[in-house]
């Protein structure tokens, strides 16, 4: 398997040609005999020269790559495994325009994926993320199946007449990255939060302590529509507190996930997840942000502070959005008043604005919240500075 998966990249490669990754807990690894897949793909395009590689979210370590040997590095969604690498180009844009990235100007020649076969069908395995839009676009795919990940895809057309070859066997399954517990400060500003959302409302929320507690405080029924579903919801679902099927275009968690998502149809591309008119229509839609930085007037950052780069814009703008046109919705921005012995709330952002002060319809703490609807700038000013300065 090692010299088939080594020369058909050989073969396959020509300077120039981009190579796109499968992302998410997923990313690809060792196959059954020990293959490094990063390091054949780093060697062959050392050989080949003038490779381009394209890097969605990667929270997995990414140790056997090294991008010197490539023309370029792309991250559309940098992820704590993109962190330690250098010379890569990372990409300013929401997860909702992703699509439409990687199918026209950043449109790769290849997509290497791990994937998993039921019932003698081909599947994306803990992720779809941006990969259904490139086999819809005629992206050729290089498969590495896996016979222990788990089938929570409820994408099948057009993946069964799809241009997928498979290359290669691995059996490592999808990365299992628990969640941390919440601390008693999460659970203060998850209540907050809890208080302003109705009964049966879909609800977007983030990965970390503040989306496990949520859900774990929950005490109403809600559906999940959110972009990576997490350990918490299978707590929100043994309750008898999940509405209907959730959605989500990333699994992240642990191995209890991966079983309990084991054949549900969970999982789909970015243009139905991210989809802000989607998002917006039907009943209420409550989207559950945080921030790195808070402006005086709203204007949030979730991607890093001065130079140090923590992570991508993603889907923040793109679920902030909906929320606030959603009817019966809303969009918070939830936060502790300090984090690391520093305030969120600065003078001016030291990076980008991720999402606009007008798609922020509230914000929270863990001391209160401020509702910023109809309040107009200089009256947002003083909300938020009020609110961070009880």
């Amino acid at each position: 398997m090692t010299v088939g998966f080594a020369s058909r990249l050989r073969r396959a490669l020509r300077p120039g040609m981009t190579i796109a990754l499968g992302d998410g807990v997923g990313g690809l690894r060792t196959l059954d005999d020990g293959t490094s897949v990063l390091a054949e793909i780093t060697r062959a395009a050392t050989e080949v020269g003038g490779v381009t590689l394209s890097l969605g979210w990667s929270p997995l370590p990414l140790g056997d790559l090294r991008p010197d040997a490539f023309a370029r590095v792309i991250t559309l969604m940098p992820g704590w495994g993109a962190r330690a690498l250098t010379a890569t180009s990372s990409i300013p844009t929401s997860m909702s325009a992703i699509p439409a990235l990687v199918t026209g100007p950043l449109r790769p020649d290849l997509l290497i994926t791990r994937m998993v076969a039921r019932r003698g069908v081909l599947a994306f395995s803990t992720e779809v993320s941006w990969q259904q839009g490139l086999i819809d676009a005629g992206v050729p795919v290089w498969a590495i199946l896996d016979g222990s990940a788990p089938a929570a895809s409820a994408v099948h057309r057009g993946v069964a007449g799809a241009d997928i070859d498979v290359v290669g066997l691995c059996s490592d399954g999808p990365a299992p990255i628990p969640g941390r517990a919440p601390e008693a400060v999460h659970e203060e500003l998850a209540d907050n939060v809890l208080r302003l959302v109705p009964p049966g409302a879909r609800l977007q929320y983030g990965p970390g302590q503040l989306g496990t507690a949520i859900l774990q405080r929950a005490k109403i029924p809600l559906g999940i529509d959110t972009g990576l579903l997490t350990d918490a919801v299978v707590d929100l679902d043994r309750r008898g507190l999940l509405v209907g099927v959730p959605s989500a275009t990333y699994l992240f968690g642990g191995d209890e996930l991966f079983a309990w998502a084991d054949g549900r149809e969970i999982l789909r591309g970015i243009e139905h997840t991210h989809d802000v008119t989607r998002l917006a229509r039907g009943g209420p839609f409550v989207s559950v942000n945080t921030a790195i930085e808070i402006d005086p007037y709203g204007q949030v950052n979730v991607e890093g502070i001065a130079e140090r780069v923590v992570g991508g814009i993603g889907g923040h703008p793109d679920y902030c959005t909906a929320g606030r046109l959603s009817s019966g919705g809303l969009s918070i921005i939830a936060v502790t008043s300090r984090f690391d012995g520093r305030s969120p709330l600065v003078e001016r952002l030291s990076r980008p604005a991720s999402t606009p002060a007008h798609d922020v319809d509230v914000i929270v703490t863990e001391r209160g919240c401020v509702d910023l609807r109809g309040a107009d700038w200089v009256q947002r000013r003083a909300l938020i500075t009020d609110l961070f300065a009880a």
